[in-house]
């Protein structure tokens, strides 16, 4: 597998007597988005955004309501960006070749969009956010659907995917922090992957 690329840069800071943008809830969401992979989930504040933006945090509140708002809206677009990554990736494979393609593309995701990464693992799948439990859930859907190439469907689907979305996690977390410095990661990754596809031939 091909090293992964350097992670390109966020958004820079604006220039010292620079025009600020003009707002609109999307400029502010796509700003948060990128602030978030340059200064991480709990750096986000309305005042750190609006500097970010070069503006005052007042103005943001006539396109958000709050901090919460901003954060919720931030965590439902990230989880849309992930589903539309997995669907594009996955799109006309099936079993072990669309497992890989798609876990791959998962591992690439959360290494060049960090922050963004903290915000889709932010809440939990039963939380107190309809919307944010329900888009969370679809996330599963590209995975459930290939998993149904190997005759795995319903309910058992559903937490096969759960299942391969934990081991996903815990190795991005365990390269993030640099627990695995000095490993061939690629390899281990690939090997890994590939050991969870074949569980599925037995699983059903």
């Amino acid at each position: 597998m091909a090293a992964r690329p350097e992670s390109p840069q966020a958004g820079a800071r604006p220039r010292a007597g620079s025009r600020p943008a003009k707002l609109s809830r999307d400029v502010i969401v796509n700003a948060a988005l990128s602030f978030l992979d340059r200064e991480g989930w709990d750096a986000l504040t309305i005042n750190a955004l609006a500097t970010h933006l070069g503006t005052k945090g007042p103005s943001l509140y006539n396109h958000v309501h709050s901090l919460e708002d901003l954060r919720r809206t931030v965590r439902v677009r990230v989880v849309d960006d992930i589903i539309s990554m997995l669907n594009t990736a996955g799109e006309g494979r099936t079993r072990d070749d669309a497992v890989l393609v798609m876990a791959s593309a998962y591992r690439s995701y959360a290494h060049h969009h960090p922050g963004r990464y903290s915000a889709f693992t932010r809440m939990p799948l039963g939380g107190d956010d309809p919307e944010y439990s329900e888009a969370t859930k679809a996330a599963a859907g590209p995975v459930m659907a290939v998993l149904e190439s190997y005759g795995v469907e319903g309910e058992d689907a559903f937490y096969a995917s759960l299942e391969f979305w934990s081991a996903l996690h815990g190795f991005v977390l365990l390269e993030m922090t640099g627990v695995m410095n000095g490993v061939d990661t690629d390899a281990v990754f690939t090997d890994m992957v590939l050991r969870l596809a074949a569980g599925m031939e037995h699983r059903h």
